[in-house]
């Protein structure tokens, strides 16, 4: 019986010990990816759905504004690519336009784009 309480204990200590202590990154796993944020308002007479990036994120409604997360890689700047694309009550197919950012976004920034179209 104290052989296996001298057993034991010392293993369960250094187990303790493994799945208690920091665990420490290295630097590339943290600087992996960073997010940057996007502002859209919709203030046109249509609602509209929006394709940030390739990805759909759904509709935005009449005079409604959402903020998006977009995912950087590498921790690089990069201009955002927004598809709008809204139904045309004259037309059968739903029409289109493509947005890009003012300029690179860098990790933890914001931008701001605002869709107003009409007839």
């Amino acid at each position: 019986m104290k052989t296996f309480i001298k057993i034991t204990i010392p293993i369960l200590l250094i187990s303790s010990i493994i799945y208690f202590a920091p665990k420490e990154h290295s630097y590339a796993i943290e600087k992996a990816g960073c997010e940057a944020y996007l502002y859209i308002s919709n203030n046109s007479l249509f609602e509209c759905d929006l394709t940030v990036d390739g990805f759909g994120v759904g509709t935005l409604l009449v005079g409604k504004n959402k903020t998006y997360k977009v995912d950087l890689l590498n921790d690089a700047p990069k201009r955002i690519k927004v598809k709008v694309e809204w139904q045309d009550p004259d037309y059968i197919f739903p029409k289109s336009f493509y947005l890009l950012t003012q300029g690179k976004i860098e990790c933890g920034q914001t931008d701001t784009m605002y869709i107003s179209f009409t007839k």
